[in-house]
């Protein structure tokens, strides 16, 4: 059973326009954190604190390139949906 933003708000007794723009904040929060624990597990593998440093790795040989490429290509992914999801808190904010 969905409920809806409206009933939600009158349920808390919190103007729709603050539960949205909390909701929005607590979402980009959370994601964020998400992202960030993906990244952390990324640099533990690999023994690195910077994809840079994870691309050195790959090209020098140090480490085998499978998985790490496609790690490194998550990575960077990872770091966008962050921007992103930066962009739109400075925006809801």
């Amino acid at each position: 059973m969905a409920v809806s933003l409206a009933e939600v708000s009158r349920r808390l007794e919190i103007p729709p326009e603050e539960l949205e723009k909390k909701s929005i904040l607590s979402f980009v929060t959370h994601e964020v954190r998400l992202a960030n624990w993906d990244i952390s597990d990324i640099e533990e593998r690999y023994g690195v604190s910077s994809r840079i440093e994870l691309e050195e790795k790959i090209k020098t040989e140090a480490i085998m390139s499978h998985p790490a490429w496609e790690d490194l290509i998550h990575w960077e992914n990872l770091e966008e949906y962050i921007a992103r999801l930066r962009t739109i808190e400075e925006e809801v904010k």
